[in-house]
């Protein structure tokens, strides 16, 4: 298809072929609050994958100024809604932002596809598989919703990291995101990051704390992903690359898994904890 080959790039197509036909590791970021520096975090993990030479695309689901659009000082003039709605292709509404680096806009698209029909479910889907082409990671920059859910598209994210501020008002709102998710998809793992912390023992008692209060009253499991001085300075490259599960397909699927745009009923508590 001569729009999706323009779209990926030479350099994206190399990669392809050097790393192989693996699913991408698809991750969304999302956080119980704003100014938790989810998305300063996106951006510069995108950017360190990328000079490792891993094609990266961002979905922005952030519908404020300061998102990963602006970030790299581009400006979003088509959303992933149109794409799905047929009405533009991927191709004009993906940015190039960096080499190796493409970001589509999806803040309208976060707001409005719960609202879809059966067809253009469809079509959702097929477009979630024409975004991985060419990308060995797809990060989801989340909307905040007041719900505590996701959006369809984060929802067909295999991995959901969630960025917690050294805040205990933070702490909490990320403790009802983490449930609100669970009950509604039935997710039990999810990655923790946290962000703002004084020192890096500052950030392992967080987790600790979080993993166990999870485990005990959410029946959930939470892994450790890494953290984030005060201001948000450092990336989860070597996290992303290291510590992840696999894609569940063992490598040959889809990244983004489409069965998982509707929610699904919560099962029951797990037996292991990590």
């Amino acid at each position: 298809m001569a729009e999706l080959a323009a779209w990926n790039g030479d350099q994206a197509d190399g990669l392809r072929r050097l790393f192989g036909a693996r699913a991408p590791q698809v991750v969304a970021f999302t956080s119980g609050r704003e100014a938790c520096g989810r998305t300063t975090l996106v951006v510069q993990t995108a950017a360190a994958l990328a000079a490792a030479g891993h094609g990266v695309v961002i979905m922005d689901e952030n519908p404020a100024p300061d998102n990963a659009v602006a970030a790299f000082g581009l400006t979003a003039r088509h959303d992933f809604l149109q794409v799905v709605r047929g009405e533009k292709s991927l191709g004009h509404v993906a940015l190039a932002a960096a080499p190796l680096v493409r970001i589509v806009p999806a803040a309208r698209a976060a707001r409005e596809l719960d609202r879809l029909g059966p067809a253009a479910e469809l079509r959702l889907a097929a477009r979630l598989r024409d975004i991985q082409q060419g990308a060995n990671f797809v990060l989801i920059d989340c909307a905040a919703r007041r719900s505590n859910h996701l959006s369809p598209l984060a929802r067909s994210a295999h991995h959901v990291a969630v960025v917690v501020a050294a805040q205990s008002g933070a702490i909490t709102h990320a403790y009802a995101l983490i449930k609100g998710i669970s009950q509604d998809q039935g997710r039990d793992l999810f990655q923790i990051v946290v962000t703002r912390a004084r020192l890096r023992e500052e950030a392992q008692a967080i987790y600790d704390n979080m993993r166990r209060v999870a485990r005990e009253h959410l029946g959930v499991r939470l892994d450790y992903l890494g953290a984030s001085a005060v201001p948000v300075t450092d990336n989860l490259a070597e996290a992303l690359l290291q510590r992840l599960p696999p894609p569940l397909d063992g490598g040959d699927g889809d990244g983004l898994d489409a069965t998982s745009l509707a929610p699904a009923p919560r099962p029951g508590v797990l037996d292991s904890v990590i």
